[in-house]
């Protein structure tokens, strides 16, 4: 998926189907890298959820990295939102 295409799903629970055939629950987030100057994107699976938005609430700012995986958007092959 392109940067465009996947905007709508950020910080929304869904399904995620990868180049790589593997589909995975959860929520993609964003994050911007000060040091690189960069946006990042990491992929939080559902089981991981609940845990990342408390620590998010406790401004625990490495949280992405200890339950979220980096990833390149650009191996998202499809996405759909989840209620």
């Amino acid at each position: 998926m392109s940067r465009r295409e996947i905007q709508q799903f950020i910080h929304h629970p869904g399904r995620f189907t990868f180049k790589d055939g593997q589909a995975n629950q959860g929520m993609v987030i964003v994050r911007y890298n000060i040091q690189e100057g960069k946006i990042e994107y990491y992929f939080i699976p559902s089981e991981n959820m609940l845990a990342y938005q408390s620590a998010k609430s406790n401004q625990e700012l490495n949280a992405h990295k200890v339950l979220g995986t980096r990833l390149n958007i650009e191996d998202i092959h499809s996405a759909e939102m989840m209620n």
